[in-house]
């Protein structure tokens, strides 16, 4: 592990003085490659660990899951923060060379991707303003040649409000773009008290799956924990994937290496602490659905889901999602499902909670990267207003 100022131009300070007079020194090292990253292990969960609930998808377990599988390991930058040589800050970063409306430009941008519920930079919540600033401050510096993209992170974060306030080092041209709007169920009370209060509209349905699926008499729905990928229900939900309608895009867990490698990944790192689970309905000897969850701190993410499309007739999603919560519901094993999705019109019917994320993009001050900027949100806004005036003007096509 080596300062930021030994991969960073000259001039940028690593080790920052809080106040004059005193002692206290915040400092920036740089995570470079995962036997690195191993070695802060325990001090990266504790710090983490310090939020309620933990982010999971910021553990270190995540993290290595997810760069061995949708990463290179050359474009490292894990920023850490130490104040008086105890870690109080970090953000997982890639460096990366791009192209940007078509412009070659050097990307900044943390860990994540659509296989993340979010992504954050995260400092200690127990520091001073003035520390939690200055540990930003170090996280997040933008070099003037290029782009840092802050993806999915939560909106009423303080990463948000320190980025758009524009007074941080390198933070003068910034854009916020819309995130995802994701549902979350809490799970308090009972569940027929919960299962009631639901609109009628998504009772009827759900009532009318369940007649059918029971009708037919011949499904079973189990849960499983997955402890080892040798396992035979791994491959049984690998072929639940190869089948679903996910196939026809290669975004399966047969024909897609690297999902299939994230989730090998997250097989190994969680799977020996039992909190790795699957759904899943069988018909017979055929597998038909699964929902794959991943629990932790209380909070369950179902992390993925397939069905084989040629039970599609029976919801066998639906089903499966009903039966899952319920069993949340009565078993009081959760306190809250975070549905790792978009505000999809099925899942409001379940709750009215949301979680908002946005992207910030921070643009370097070069003279390139500020054209850039100005192109992308100053420029590009208002050919698409004038657009759309055009097309909703009487008369047009």
């Amino acid at each position: 592990m080596e300062t930021l100022g030994q991969f960073l131009p000259a001039g940028f300070e690593a080790t920052v003085r809080l106040n004059p007079g005193t002692s206290s020194t915040v400092e920036l090292r740089v995570i470079k490659n995962l036997d690195e990253f191993s070695s802060v292990r325990v001090a990266w969960d504790a710090l983490i660990g310090t939020l309620d609930p933990i982010p999971l998808p910021l553990s270190h377990g995540w993290l290595c899951s997810w760069l061995t599988a949708f990463a290179n390991e050359d474009h490292m930058e894990f920023r850490c923060v130490y104040l008086d040589g105890r870690l109080v800050g970090v953000g997982p970063f890639l460096r990366e060379r791009e192209r940007y409306r078509g412009v070659p430009v050097s990307i900044l941008k943390l860990a994540a991707n659509g296989h993340s519920p979010y992504s954050m930079v995260i400092v200690h919540p127990e520091l001073t303003e003035v520390q939690k600033r200055a540990a930003l401050e170090l996280l997040t510096r933008v070099e003037p040649d290029e782009v840092g993209l802050f993806f999915k992170i939560p909106k009423l974060d303080h990463l948000r409000s320190f980025l758009l306030d524009q007074s941080g080092v390198g933070h003068e041209y910034v854009g916020e773009k819309p995130g995802l709007l994701t549902p979350v169920i809490p799970v308090k009370g009972d569940w027929k008290t919960f299962f009631a209060a639901r609109p009628r509209k998504l009772k009827k349905s759900l009532n009318h799956k369940l007649n059918r699926y029971n009708r037919a008499g011949d499904f079973v729905i189990d849960v499983e924990a997955i402890r080892r990928d040798d396992q035979p229900i791994v491959d049984e939900l690998i072929s639940i994937s190869a089948n679903s309608w996910k196939s026809a895009i290669g975004n399966d867990l047969d024909s897609n290496l690297r999902s299939r490698q994230f989730f090998f990944n997250l097989i190994n790192a969680f799977g020996a602490s039992g909190c790795l689970t699957a759904w899943i309905m069988r018909r017979g000897d055929t597998p038909v659905a699964y929902e794959l969850h991943l629990s932790d701190d209380g909070v369950v993410y179902p992390i993925r889901a397939d069905y084989h499309q040629a039970f599609k007739s029976f919801s066998p999603g639906s089903i499966l999602e009903y039966t899952a919560l319920k069993h949340l519901f009565d078993s009081r094993s959760a306190r809250q499902y975070y549905t790792c999705a978009d505000d999809y019109w099925y899942l409001s019917n379940w709750t009215h909670e949301y979680r908002e994320f946005c992207t910030i993009e921070v643009f370097g001050s070069s003279l390139k990267l500020r054209a850039l900027f100005y192109l992308e949100y100053s420029v590009i806004p208002v050919i698409k207003r004038l657009l759309g005036k055009h097309r909703h003007k009487p008369g047009t096509t």
